[in-house]
């Protein structure tokens, strides 16, 4: 009888130990997929770029995350984030993103700003300048048809902003006004081949 009692306790440890088991099985596929692959999450930047990491922590100013195949935890400021795409299949939202798709080629929407934190995570496409038309009347519409010309010249390069590094105004009174503006423009992509500096 107390041999049978021993082993009946022995069954029912063997027994436990493999529902704990059981219980926690699915622990340990919860960070692979089925063909083996570590699953990732998704940093999605207000510029439209994708970094591929592991979320380690996101607090009220910035997110910490280890970058695919590296072992070094880096940091993102939340400003530069437009959402985080989780490897559970949680999104979450942090800001909008820079930049709607919009006609490559509407030389409207390109966006000339003198900020070079607003051309942070963007590509370098390459230098653009541009001078005003020869039409111009006052140094107000010189500056306008300069821009305009700029944005145009942006457009054809596939760029959404240009940073401004020199604007120069020429033509005194009773002269014809001129506008020149010289800048780099930036894009979503990189550029197909590299930009002359």
């Amino acid at each position: 009888m107390f041999q049978l009692f021993k082993r009946v306790r022995g069954l029912k440890q063997i027994l436990f130990f493999l529902f704990i088991m059981l219980l926690t099985f699915p622990g340990w596929t919860q960070n692979a997929n089925q063909d083996g692959t570590e699953k990732v999450d998704t940093i999605i930047l207000v510029s439209g770029k994708k970094l591929l990491g592991k979320i380690h922590g996101v607090s009220s100013s910035k997110i910490s995350y280890f970058p695919l195949n590296k072992s070094k935890m880096e940091e993102l400021a939340r400003k530069q984030i437009n959402k985080i795409l989780y490897s559970t299949g949680r999104v979450e939202m942090f800001n909008k993103p820079a930049f709607e798709m919009v006609d490559q080629g509407d030389f409207k929407t390109i966006v000339l700003t003198d900020n070079p934190e607003e051309v942070n995570g963007l590509y370098e496409l390459g230098k653009v300048n541009a001078q005003s038309s020869k039409n111009a009347r006052d140094a107000k519409s010189a500056q306008q048809s300069a821009n305009i010309r700029l944005q145009k010249k942006a457009a054809n390069m596939g760029a959404y902003i240009v940073l401004i590094k020199k604007r120069e105004s020429k033509g005194g009174y009773g002269e014809v006004p001129t506008h020149l503006v010289e800048g780099v423009a930036y894009g979503l992509n990189p550029p197909k081949e590299q930009p002359k500096k």
